[in-house]
């Protein structure tokens, strides 16, 4: 049956409703894919999140036998700040698994036996660890434990009056130290056979019965506690591959292996729904453009005469300056397009009153302009008073220099700096975009650094830019809007060796960003993690670069600006040429390398180049 409309009006309604049906199914087509994907990208931050807390489980363990084992407080205590937040971290392990393994997007029977079988893993793992804890525990340390039952003994027999030659004496507790150094039993064999020499000029000696059997019975029980720490010693592995340090080892292993698997079944997967969800796109996107195509040709069908009419008399009047000479022409239908020429007739009527008025409201206009560059000067002052001034940073730096060039007013770029106890931290950090955008951008990440490190009190570099990654994502909402915005960051931390002060610790990580050091006649780099803080791109773990150098040597930050600036053929200036202009400046004094950088770079640019992008460039010696 066909459909008869009385005006275009009804006509149009009727495709447009039309169109709007398909429109809207389109809509929810496209979002239904953008929840797989979603569904997909929560499936790769779980994932991200699981192998950085395998990670941090070692790492804690780590610091564990580092700090903990030689420390007196923890024997007498029994508590680790370190045992305890690796538990927090290897039970959220667990937690993080199961819900990785419901997640409906990965869920399957391989994932699940995988999963189950790293949870039997971690359990055993945590047995092993716990019983070597409590080996550790009983083997003790100085005072405490085995190791202060046998140093007890030995001390009495040492202090005896009757024990005049102590060189036996000595034998023994070289031997014995030779042993807890070394971890070979050669030297328990030694320790046994000294005792037995000891005990033997203790029965030569002419001295009380009672006085006598007193000293054997200490060096009794010297041996007895000493074979028992040596026993403990065994049973915890005299290296990665023996004992409970080996049983350690394999079971971490077998995790680092299970987990391996789980990101290619993960991996399998995603690039699956990847597939699906880039054919379901073009499939929408294809069948959106035909039905585009179909509107426009019967939206063109019913207005394409009368509305090309209009549209030469319009054009007339447009190329006449809308003249009041030149008429617009009559349109004498009674439909929408009639009503359209009558009303534009109207319009040009009331344009001419108007064109009047907005001659007088153009001057308005200037002055607003003139408000709004004000406004951005004055956030020009704000944005530079939150930079760290130069009486700062020469307090904490022997020499230094900071060449801070924004393309626009305000800055993209901006650089940072703290102390926190014996450490300083500084940063360079280039955001994306320049001017008031970056601007703002610089404004936020200047915010969550000082949140990070003075409130929140992080220390270690590769932390903070993790920290920083999360708060982005946060303070943007990237998880609901998609954006990519973040920056790439240069972050130090420096630390004056407390037994050496003419040395330094240096701990560097970059998201994308190098640090260069000058030490010896040699120019360093080292490059910073190819991933951004903020926006969608693919998870790397920020990486730390511990390393000592000796006072006088110097450290270089700097965004891309300065390497990207082209002169006049549009050449850039290119890392490499700055690297060697570093090196070559590097035995002058900082504040005349700053001036010659400037220099170099205004030849390059020859006074007639546009900045293209904020230039940001720093060097500190220690």
């Amino acid at each position: 049956m066909r459909i008869v409309f009385r005006s275009i009006r009804a006509r149009l309604f009727f495709y447009f409703m039309t169109f709007f049906l398909v429109i809207a199914t389109f809509i929810s087509i496209s979002l239904w894919l953008d929840s797989e994907q979603s569904d997909v990208e929560k499936v790769d931050a779980g994932l991200a999140k699981i192998n950085l807390q395998i990670l941090t489980v070692g790492e804690l363990e780590r610091d564990f036998f580092e700090n903990e084992i030689t420390n007196s407080n923890f024997y007498k205590s029994r508590y680790s700040s370190y045992l305890s937040q690796r538990n927090k971290v290897a039970q959220q392990v667990f937690l993080d698994l199961r819900t990785l393994a419901n997640t409906p997007a990965v869920a399957s029977a391989d994932l699940e036996n995988t999963i189950d079988s790293i949870q039997v893993t971690l359990i055993n793992y945590q047995k092993v660890f716990d019983q070597m804890i409590q080996l550790i525990i009983e083997r003790g340390f100085k005072d405490t434990g085995k190791e202060g039952e046998m140093r007890r003994h030995i001390h009495e027999i040492e202090s005896s009056k009757f024990t005049r030659d102590l060189t036996t004496v000595l034998m023994a507790r070289r031997f014995e130290k030779d042993f807890i150094i070394r971890k070979d039993r050669t030297y328990a064999n030694k320790v046994d056979s000294i005792t037995g020499i000891l005990k033997a000029e203790i029965q030569r000696r002419p001295i009380d019965a009672k006085e006598k059997k007193h000293l054997l019975n200490q060096v009794d029980r010297y041996l007895i506690n000493f074979l028992e720490l040596v026993a403990i010693e065994e049973k915890i592995g005299f290296n990665n591959q023996s004992g409970l340090r080996k049983d350690l080892n394999d079971s971490f292993t077998i995790i680092k292996n299970a987990i391996l698997k789980i990101n290619q079944i993960l991996l399998t997967k995603n690039e699956q729904r990847h597939q699906y969800i880039q054919q379901s796109s073009f499939i929408v996107l294809g069948l959106f453009v035909v039905s585009f195509i179909v509107f426009s040709l019967v939206i063109a069908r019913i207005l394409s005469k009368p509305v090309k009419k209009l549209s030469d008399s319009i054009h007339e009047i447009v190329s006449q300056n809308f003249s009041q000479k030149v008429p617009l022409v009559k349109i004498q239908q009674q439909d929408e397009v009639g009503h359209l020429a009558n009303d534009f007739s109207f319009m040009l009527e009331r344009m001419h009153d108007y064109i009047g008025e907005i001659k007088s409201k153009s001057s308005n206009l200037e002055q607003k302009q003139r408000l709004l560059m004000d406004s951005i000067r004055y956030a020009q002052q704000i944005q530079r008073a939150i930079l760290p001034e130069n009486d700062e940073i020469q307090m904490m730096f022997e020499e230094s220099f900071v060449i801070y060039k924004p393309a626009e007013l305000v800055s993209g770029d901006f650089y940072w700096l703290n102390s926190y106890e014996n450490k300083i931290f500084l940063a360079v950090v280039d955001c994306t975009g320049h001017g008031v955008p970056g601007a703002f951008m610089s404004m936020i990440g200047n915010t969550l650094l000082n949140k990070i490190v003075k409130e929140n009190r992080s220390q270690n570099p590769s932390d903070i830019l993790e920290e920083l990654h999360i708060e982005v994502k946060i303070a943007l909402h990237q998880e609901k809007h998609k954006n990519d915005d973040g920056m790439d960051v240069a972050f130090c931390a420096i630390e004056k060796l407390p037994n050496t002060p003419d040395e330094f610790k240096i701990v560097y990580a970059g998201a994308k960003r190098p640090l260069w050091y000058f030490n010896n006649g040699e120019l360093s780099e080292i490059k910073g993690t190819k991933r951004s803080i903020g926006g969608q791109s693919k998870y790397r773990p920020f990486e730390n670069h511990a390393f000592i150098l000796p006072k006088g040597s110097t450290l270089y930050l700097a965004s891309d600006g300065f390497n990207d600036q082209h002169n006049v053929e549009r050449k850039k200036f290119g890392k490499m040429r700055l690297m060697s202009l570093i090196k070559q400046q590097a035995s002058t004094s900082l504040s005349q390398q700053a001036l010659n950088y400037e220099q170099a770079l205004a030849e390059h640019m020859q006074g007639e180049v546009k900045q293209r992008d904020d230039i940001t460039l720093i060097g500190v010696k220690l």
